[in-house]
């Protein structure tokens, strides 16, 4: 009977029946990660403003400027219904913490925990073999371990309250750029894990989503240090390196410069997007991926999935347009 009425379900969410909104409100609690700035930011806010629930928006520092915005609409409203919580996804012990409070605020409560959206991540930028072992387990850590220790941790009250589980993933999940092999390898994983659970969970009336945002690397603080990770991949080069990769290194990272310092939290106003959200965080049967991306991002994706090798390396290599090894040797 379980099967069949697994079965029943898919088909309605394929043929697009049965797609009713849940009502949400002040009763009805989300926990978003990541929410010092860029995406979880936003999200959080939106949950807050735009869809008046009782939000946790985990932050990884509460002083930050994001942290302390979230913090000031709590204190400007008599119903305290912003709660702004330190998370570090690499201590397990700030991750106990996380749930331990989460317990006690749904505990004797008519709160109804509707989801948990995983969307911390860190980003570092460089070839694989300039990226020092610390900075590519920081990625696979942060991204996808981190990411599975707090659903895991979770899941508990999670079953309990039948609350659905949204995984912020990316679009290099599907097709991995040069530069960002340790990044592309967490969110692909991530992916992955995101589809098997999905079918675990379902016995259970529970929904995991894939929500694949598209990039937000300019409006967020994702890649914030990358000056300072180049600084220490270029320390850490032999004689070798050094006179192999020098001026494309240079260039390659004088190109991302842009990407340096710290951003004011930035609430995004792409009502498409939100829009995406809103129907992943509150339709009885949402979709199983909700992909945001300007047409450029689809034109590629397709001619990815259609291309041989040859001819998809090609177009990442365009579609990234960055400094490569050939163009500054030949400088």
């Amino acid at each position: 009977m379980g099967s069949c009425n697994q079965l029943l379900r898919a088909l309605k969410r394929t043929l697009g029946l049965g797609r009713r909104q849940l009502s949400v409100g002040q009763r009805q609690v989300v926990l978003v990660t990541g929410c010092d700035s860029g995406l979880g930011h936003s999200l959080a806010v939106y949950c807050y403003q735009a869809l008046h629930m009782t939000v946790i928006s985990c932050c990884h520092n509460l002083e930050s400027q994001g942290a302390q915005l979230l913090q000031q609409m709590s204190c400007a409203t008599e119903q305290e219904r912003m709660h702004t919580w330190q998370l570090d996804l690499l201590q397990p012990a700030s991750i106990d913490q996380v749930h331990g409070k989460l317990g006690v605020l749904l505990a004797g409560t008519d709160y109804q925990l509707m989801a948990l959206v995983n969307n911390a991540g860190v980003m570092c930028f460089g070839e694989f073999e300039w990226q020092l072992p610390e900075q590519i387990e920081q990625q696979i850590n942060c991204n996808l371990l981190g990411t599975m220790r707090l659903t895991r941790q979770l899941l508990p009250l999670l079953r309990q309250h039948r609350a659905r589980i949204i995984n912020v993933t990316s679009h290099c999940g599907f097709q991995a750029l040069p530069a960002l092999a340790p990044y592309a390898a967490s969110k692909a994983a991530l992916r992955v894990w995101n589809d098997a659970l999905r079918i675990e969970l379902q016995p259970y009336g529970m929904e995991v989503v894939n929500f694949v945002p598209g990039s937000f690397v300019l409006d967020s603080n994702i890649a914030a240090r990358q000056q300072q990770q180049a600084q220490q991949m270029l320390q850490a080069f032999n004689a070798e390196q050094l006179q192999h990769y020098g001026r494309y290194f240079r260039a390659f990272n004088e190109y991302l410069s842009i990407l340096g310092g710290f951003k004011k939290p930035n609430q995004l106003q792409d009502a498409a997007l939100l829009d995406k959200f809103r129907d992943a965080l509150t339709n009885a049967q949402p979709e199983t991926i909700y992909i945001h991306e300007p047409w450029r991002y689809r034109i590629y994706r397709w001619l990815f999935k259609l291309s041989p090798a040859p001819l998809t390396d090609w177009l990442v290599l365009k579609f990234c347009a960055m400094p490569s090894f050939e163009s500054t040797r030949c400088n």
